[in-house]
């Protein structure tokens, strides 16, 4: 932490001020930075950059913020990413920032009431009073420009943390120096654009930002070092940010009890959904199951339940074996049910050695198994949106892939691959975009792509202009956004992201650090996406929490906490969700999450025991 405030100070003090008109702070402009236009643009000029950033703090009263922050060294992350969120109220000259690292432990809690200032280490409890200075009651601060002279915001002067600071740019618009737009992107559901800025005697800029274009608020920054360069050697990230909320006096005194992180993680439950969970037999649905014995000798059978269990026991059928026409002796994928519910698809072998695999149509109207495809090895098929075709990629066994689809009556079997690029095979099949499929290389690193194959004449095209992380893209039900997992590797920090098909305003939703985030499912009606966090295992003790949230990222709410989570799967009218937890004190089973009321329960059933382990589930609509 020290190292990094130093890296801050450099900024701060190393450089010479550029000379300029100075500003009167009594002719500023306050606006609503939530519906106020944005005033800056990748036309806007040094000068223009300069001036927001300087101007900032008269553009907002109150504002909330959460932010991680980390400093690099050649070959990556040295020491773990601090985290810092940060209330502030100008007017009252109030403020409160709870520092700690990113796993939720806080080990620092500063704040003002507006007369006195405490800095409590929360580890040893041992607390630093200081009385707030009347030097520092200045609102809304824009600093003269004065060549030679950096002068920091009064307020920001008595806070002195690296997250707050962002919030108070004009820091770092007071040295002489050119700034330089060099694009827009989504940084907290917020609009930045991004600039660098070089110094006046450098080459290389000295950091890049990303501010905010209606308040000039900096959401992102890495800095490179006093001298310049493109190497990252530090980096501060703002998660979630609001303006002009009103806080309680509260907020900003010493609290009884050690304060916690107010995190996705930690967040109060609320219902994810309005109206009653219940439903009607007509949308209930079927889910089907597969029941794993724990005693030798028994078999694997393939059950379903009525998807009225879910909301009335008392008119829940018994659970009901469905046959099929081979023995289960290998891995078992979820039954893919076809958008209208009429047919399954399911690759599996019938032969004892595992090989070849079947492509198998299940009609539950009359239990009827068709096989429509064979080949050596059959990965888990996805069906279209529209129901005609179902895709799956297959294997040789000794290297070779390539990718199929089907009609849902067994015609027209095709290759659709031969197309995609060889240089980047093998190619992994995640679903399809309308008419085409997604299939992303899986070599390792930047090489490969992300590509669309049209399921009809196999031409393969790039997804996104730009290179994107090679990671499981998962199309909303009504095609409009792409949910994914963007993680870093150096900060190992997890961003659950929505995007637009052609890559355009990604928008982040939830973020972690550590563990992984696996996997996001949308709901039906595409408002909704549901997700699993799970920590790293290797510490002995796992643990996983599944969360859901709205599409525009305003709501999220944990429904969940369990070990470790295989599947989730929204109900068809998206009422329940349910969770497939592999390892709960009673062995894998199946809850369900009412999100109208986030009442949990196990799935029940008359007939369906507990003593079998219940797994690779599918929600037939």
């Amino acid at each position: 932490m020290k190292k990094f405030l130093i890296l801050i100070l450099i900024f701060l003090t190393a450089c010479t001020s550029a000379a300029s008109d100075s500003s009167d702070p009594s002719t500023a402009v306050t606006a609503d930075p939530g519906i106020g236009p944005a005033y800056l643009s990748v036309e806007s000029t040094s000068e223009q950059i300069q001036r927001a950033m300087l101007d900032s703090a008269a553009r907002w009263q109150t504002l909330r913020m959460d932010g991680t922050l980390g400093f690099f060294e050649p070959g990556g992350l040295v020491m773990q990413t601090t985290r810092e969120q940060v209330w502030i109220d100008q007017s009252a000259y109030r403020f409160r920032v709870l520092i700690g690292i990113a796993d939720g432990t806080i080990g620092t809690l500063k704040a003002s009431d507006g007369t006195n200032i405490i800095n409590v280490n929360l580890k040893t409890g041992e607390t630093q009073n200081s009385t707030y200075p009347d030097s520092a009651r200045i609102s809304g601060y824009i600093p003269p420009l004065q060549a030679g002279v950096a002068n920091p915001n009064p307020i920001w002067g008595q806070i002195g943390t690296p997250i707050s600071q962002l919030a108070f740019p004009s820091d770092l618009a007071q040295n002489e120096g050119t700034f330089k737009a060099i694009g827009i992107e989504t940084i907290a559901a917020r609009e930045a654009l991004i600039v660098e800025w070089t110094f006046v005697s450098n080459s290389l800029p000295s950091f890049k930002a990303w501010l905010d274009t209606a308040t000039g608020i900096i959401l992102k920054i890495q800095e490179f070092g006093k001298e310049g360069g493109t190497t990252v050697i530090g980096e501060r990230v703002v998660r979630s940010i609001s303006f002009n909320e009103t806080f309680e006096a509260s907020l900003f005194v010493r609290p009884d009890n050690i304060p916690e992180f107010v995190s996705p993680t930690q967040v109060g439950s609320e219902p994810v959904v309005t109206g009653s969970g219940s439903t009607s037999e007509e949308d209930a649905g079927e889910l089907y199951f597969f029941l794993q014995p724990r005693q030798a000798g028994q078999s694997i059978q393939l059950v379903r339940v009525s998807g009225v269990c879910v909301f009335s026991a008392e008119n829940c059928p018994p659970v009901e074996e469905v046959k099929v026409p081979f023995p289960f002796n290998f891995t078992i994928s979820p039954l893919s049910w076809s958008p209208d519910g009429k047919l399954a698809a399911f690759s599996y072998s019938d032969n004892l050695n595992g090989t070849p695999t079947k492509m198998w149509l299940f009609d539950p109207t009359g239990n009827l198994w068709t096989s429509v495809a064979q080949f050596p090895y059959i990965d888990p098929p996805f069906w279209s949106r529209d129901n005609k075709w179902i895709a799956f990629r297959v294997q040789d066994g000794v290297g070779g892939e390539d990718v199929y689809v089907v009609k849902r009556d067994g015609r027209e079997l095709k290759s659709i691959s031969p197309q995609l690029p060889a240089e980047g095979s093998p190619y992994i099949l995640d679903g399809w975009y309308t008419e085409s499929v997604i299939m992303r290389s899986a070599l390792p690193g930047t090489e490969g792509g992300i590509y669309l194959v049209n399921s009809v004449n196999g031409q393969a095209r790039l997804m996104f202009e730009t290179l994107l992380a090679k990671v499981p893209f998962v199309t909303s039900p009504d095609a409009s956004l792409l949910a994914y997992d963007e993680y870093n590797a150096d900060s190992q920090l997890h961003e659950l992201k929505i995007m637009e098909p052609d890559g355009a305003n990604a928008v982040t939703l939830a973020s972690f650090t550590g563990g992984s985030l696996y996997p996001y499912v949308w709901s039906p009606d595409s408002s909704l996406i549901a997700f699993n966090y799970s920590n790293n295992a290797t510490s002995g003790n796992p643990s996983a929490e599944v969360f859901v949230v709205s599409r525009n990222g305003k709501t999220l709410s944990s429904v969940y906490k369990g070990v470790t989570v295989g599947r989730l799967i929204f109900s068809p009218n998206g009422k329940y969700l349910l969770v497939e937890e592999t390892t709960s004190t009673t062995g894998g089973h199946l809850f369900l999450i009412n999100l109208a009321t986030l009442e949990q329960k196990i799935l029940e059933a008359p007939g369906l025991s507990t003593d079998y382990d219940w797994y690779a589930p599918s929600w037939r609509p």
